[in-house]
């Protein structure tokens, strides 16, 4: 009985064709446009510039807004019912590490998508609705960094001093593309911090990572191109090598994958 059946759907495929699922991906590097953010009766904007990815699994992005603090998230998603994405806050500058779901829908076009959350945040009664529209930037060929890393360890190497430096950070690695954000002290207690960001292009070959920052809320970051010794060790870790030829100090800092994504 079971072949008959077996035998049947094969039959039905030739002469009617069976139909192929489209699987449905966000996944891209995108430049926001335009930000609107409606509620309490008025229109306003938020952020300034910003950068978003979307791996297959994992989101990130990193924008200055207009009072000129930074603004940074990272976190996984999924596809929600029909033109949505559900986002999962994992880290970000706002709320840091608490649980944070957002429901975004999502209209595609060509050059971009428009994105919507209708509640993403409230004030008293007042609900606010967040729009965004963005356009794509071009990608290249994947690499084995690709993916969403976490820092796991640091530490500053000089002479022969040695200081370990405690800080979240994460690095994304999509398509020819990078984006950093990581929260890092300001003061020698640890009591005050501050969160930075850095985008750009990279490329990655002879185990040698060259990446050039195109945004960052480091100044002195844009438009410099940086290279670092990398060592994969396994699937999930890597370590990076920098040296400092003004400071003459070494800094080693050492990923955990965050979470493995598969090609596609």
């Amino acid at each position: 009985m079971k072949k008959i059946l077996i035998f049947a759907i094969l039959i039905s495929c030739i002469f009617w064709g069976c139909k192929k699922v489209k699987k449905v991906s966000y996944a891209g590097v995108f430049k926001l446009e335009k930000q609107t953010i409606s509620g309490g009766q008025r229109d306003t904007t938020w952020i300034k510039e910003q950068m978003k990815i979307y791996t297959d699994q994992n989101y990130i992005y990193a924008g200055i807004a207009a009072d000129s603090s930074v603004r940074i998230a990272i976190g996984s998603y999924e596809l929600g019912a029909t033109d949505t994405i559900v986002e999962h806050n994992i880290f970000n500058s706002r709320a840091l590490d608490s649980t944070q779901i957002f429901v975004a829908s999502i209209s595609k076009k060509n050059n971009g998508f428009t994105s919507v959350i209708p509640e993403w945040a409230r004030t008293g009664l007042v609900r606010y609705k967040l729009t965004e529209e963005y356009s794509s930037i071009p990608l290249t060929g994947p690499s084995a960094l690709d993916g969403v890393w976490e820092l796991d360890k640091m530490y500053h190497i000089k002479g022969k001093d040695t200081v370990v430096q405690h800080e979240t950070k994460f690095n994304v690695f999509w398509r020819g593309h990078f984006m950093f954000i990581h929260r890092y002290a300001i003061d020698e207690l640890g009591t005050k911090f501050k969160d930075g960001f850095g985008y750009g292009d990279f490329s990655f070959k002879d185990n040698i990572l060259s990446e050039t920052e195109k945004m960052s809320s480091h100044a002195d970051l844009i438009n410099q191109k940086i290279n670092a010794k990398i060592t994969l060790n396994g699937d999930n870790e890597y370590t990076r090598i920098l040296n400092d030829e003004r400071t003459h100090q070494q800094t080693t800092e050492i990923y955990k994958r965050l979470r493995k994504y598969s090609m596609f």
